[in-house]
This record gives C-alpha cells, sequence and structure tokens, in this order.
C-alpha cells in the first residue's frame, strides 16, 4: 500500500460553512509532480448538469490552450511554480495522520487529491509527462517527475466547504463567471447553505436560487422544450441552446411576477408556468421545435429573451381576450391561440431588404435576426410581439 509522507506545516484554517464549532484545517507544503498526477481528480461540474444533492462537482471545463502552452514551457524548463496548487481531502481522518510537521498520506484509505485550484498546473504536468514518455524521453519524464509542487491542503468532507473555498480563491484571484457562481450559489444552497439564502434573501437574489433549479430541472426533462438547450458550464447541449446565466435572468419575469408572489410554493408555481408557456409555444407551431428548432431563431439566446419578454404581456392579454376555463397560466392550452396570433401576425424585412411573414419571419437569417440584434433591436422586437398580439384587440 503507497505512502506518501509530506512534509507540511500548520496553516490558518477556512471556516466550515456547516459547523459554528469546527473549522476546516489548512496545510501548506510540497509534493512531487509524479505524485500530484498520479492521485488528484479535478471535481468537474456534472455531466447532466443538473444540481443535485450529492453530485460533487463544480469546475469549469480546462483551457486546452492554455495547457498546451504551459506543457510546452514545463518540457524546455521555462517554468516555475511560485503559486500553491490547492488541494482538498475529502477525509476528515486524515488529520489522524498528522504527526508534527509529518503528514502521512495514504492514497488508497483518503481516496484522491481534489483540485480545488491549479487545474491548468496540474494537467499540464500531466500533459508534458505524456509528452515524454511518447518521445522515450526519460530523461525528461524524470525531470518533470521531481518537480517539486508547492501545495495548499484542507481537510473536509463537506463538498460544500470545498466549493466555498474555490469560489472565495478564485473571486479574489481572476473572478468566477458568473454563470459558474450562481451555479455554485445554487450548489451550496442545495447542500444547506442557510446563511448564503439568508444573504441572497436580504439582498433580493433568492430568485437566482429558484431559476438555476428550474432550469437544471428542464434541461433534462425528456419532454421539455429546453430538453438539452440549457447551457451549464461542462455540460454538452443540443443546437441552438441559450445558456443559463442569460435564461435566468429571462425566468425572473415569471418568478417575480405578482401571480408568483402570491403562491407558497414559488419554485414549483414558476417551473409550471415556464414548461406550460413554451409547450403552448410548440404546440401551436411545432414546425418550429424539437428536430427543426436550428432552423429558428426562437431558441436561440435572442428568442429566448424577447419571448420571455413577451410573458408578461401575454398574461395580462390572456385575462383580457380568453375566457376562465382558459386563463390557467400553468396549462400549455392557454397559450396556444397567443402563439398562433403572434407568429401568424410576425412581419418584417431581412437584411436584404426581402419581406418575411409568419413563421418565415422567425427562420435563422430572416427578418428575426435583423431586426432583433444587439440590446436596442431585442427591445423593439419585444415591443413589435405586443403590437402583434394587440392587433385587431
Amino acid at each position: 500500500m503507497e505512502e506518501l509522507n509530506l512534509k507540511v506545516i500548520k496553516g490558518p484554517n477556512f471556516k466550515d460553512v456547516l459547523s459554528q464549532e469546527n473549522d476546516v484545517p489548512y496545510f501548506i507544503g510540497y509534493i512531487s509532480a509524479k505524485d500530484l498526477v498520479n492521485h488528484h481528480k479535478i471535481p468537474y461540474s456534472s455531466e447532466t448538469g443538473k444540481l443535485v444533492k450529492g453530485d460533487t462537482g463544480y469546475q469549469r471545463p480546462p483551457g486546452e490552450l492554455r495547457i498546451g502552452s504551459f506543457a510546452k514551457k514545463i518540457v524546455n524548463s521555462k517554468v516555475d511554480f511560485p503559486t500553491v496548487v490547492l488541494l482538498n481531502v475529502r477525509d476528515n481522518k486524515l488529520i489522524n495522520h498528522v504527526k508534527g510537521n509529518s503528514l502521512n498520506y495514504i492514497p488508497e484509505i483518503h481516496n484522491k487529491l481534489y483540485v480545488m485550484d491549479g487545474q491548468h498546473r496540474v494537467l499540464a504536468l500531466k500533459t508534458a509527462m505524456k509528452k515524454a514518455m511518447d518521445d522515450d524521453d526519460q530523461k525528461t519524464l524524470d525531470m518533470i517527475n521531481e518537480i517539486q509542487i508547492p501545495f495548499g491542503l484542507t481537510i473536509t468532507e463537506s463538498v460544500l466547504n470545498e466549493m466555498v473555498i474555490f469560489y472565495e480563491v478564485n473571486s479574489n484571484a481572476k473572478g468566477v463567471p458568473a454563470n459558474v457562481k450562481d451555479q455554485i450559489n445554487a450548489r451550496r444552497v442545495a447542500e444547506g447553505d442557510s446563511e448564503l439564502l439568508k444573504q441572497m434573501e436580504l439582498t433580493g437574489d433568492d430568485w437566482k436560487i429558484i431559476a438555476n433549479k428550474i432550469l437544471e430541472d428542464v434541461s433534462v426533462d425528456y419532454d421539455s422544450v429546453w430538453f438539452k438547450r440549457i447551457k451549464f458550464p461542462n455540460v454538452e447541449v443540443r443546437s441552438p441552446n441559450v445558456g443559463n446565466f442569460a435564461m435566468t435572468k429571462y425566468l425572473n419575469r415569471i418568478i417575480n411576477s405578482n401571480e408568483t408572489k402570491m403562491v407558497s410554493d414559488k419554485m414549483q408555481f414558476s417551473k409550471q408556468v415556464f414548461n406550460a408557456y413554451w409547450e403552448g409555444f410548440r404546440m401551436a407551431w411545432p414546425k418550429a421545435f424539437d428536430e427543426n428548432a436550428s432552423k429558428y431563431s426562437i431558441q436561440t439566446a435572442m428568442g429566448a429573451d424577447v419571448f420571455m419578454r413577451l410573458w408578461p404581456f401575454m398574461k395580462d392579454w390572456i385575462v383580457r381576450n380568453q375566457s376562465s376555463n382558459s386563463q390557467n397560466l400553468r396549462e400549455p392550452k392557454t397559450y396556444i391561440g397567443p402563439f398562433k396570433k403572434v407568429i401568424t401576425n410576425s412581419v418584417g424585412e431581412d437584411s436584404s431588404g426581402n419581406i418575411q411573414n409568419g413563421l418565415d419571419y422567425w427562420l435563422k437569417g430572416s427578418a428575426a435576426g435583423a431586426q432583433g440584434a444587439g440590446e436596442a433591436g431585442k427591445s423593439s422586437l419585444a415591443g413589435r410581439l405586443e403590437m402583434w398580439l394587440s392587433a385587431d384587440e
């Protein structure tokens, strides 16, 4: 059984977000590149994009060009490792294997070294080693294997602690992309971070948690219009698709509506309305969805934006124009008539000056794309949608 005896010094503890009594221990030391590469694991986001309790991934995808460039420098001995690779061991019993300045890490018992920060450096080392082996260059391989990599090591079984540390480190460095930030916050709340939820409620940002959970659900729901069309970090999707950060903002029009504020389960109600709205659209114009979706701009970022801007206007139109038994916002059939009217009345010029109308207006490269470019264009197009819906009213 392999044992690694790592020389460490005790660093300042991190806060344990789930316990007021305990801290997360932190150690600083060096590890050989060979041992790091052999025993690391990078906790990437779930392949499904569904952030649920027990799912342990949060890292964004690596940049392949960055890895390749770094690997070349390693092979040519033109790179130093001045900053620490931040690691975590998800086994609290490891603390019992720390004696003075010695940490006895046994991979088979203590599991992997989870890389919280520094994945590009680790993957560049792995790439450089592979190149040396492919070139049968034992001298270079030995050189790389023996590189001493500075590390910071936490010991916590809580994935939530791990995510919080990752977020704090990256927020204070080059920053976490907004879509990853929302994803991590949703995960933290799902894992029980009540303090974060309280903070988001105070700042009025708790709707983002609701929106992310809804989008996670619909993106893996085979029956949903948006099945595999919400782009989460590190998740394969179909074309066309919309990024989760953008779609979160669009969905807020339902979540913060007066209708949603009147119900106790805002998440369930909002998801039902969102699904019904888009399913009603698909029922009205099936030709524009599913296998034909890539031909149209409806499920692009522009299309999703303008049609979600239409929802508040459409639900008011429904109250004014449809019978009481056809006003349930959670029923797809409620939206069939309004969507038939909107699309039928769609008309405008494409970039070549040709008149396009009806569903052809929404073909990619047609009039909608020309008239919906940029923020001003989307605002104008959303206004046209309202005009087409209210025509002859």
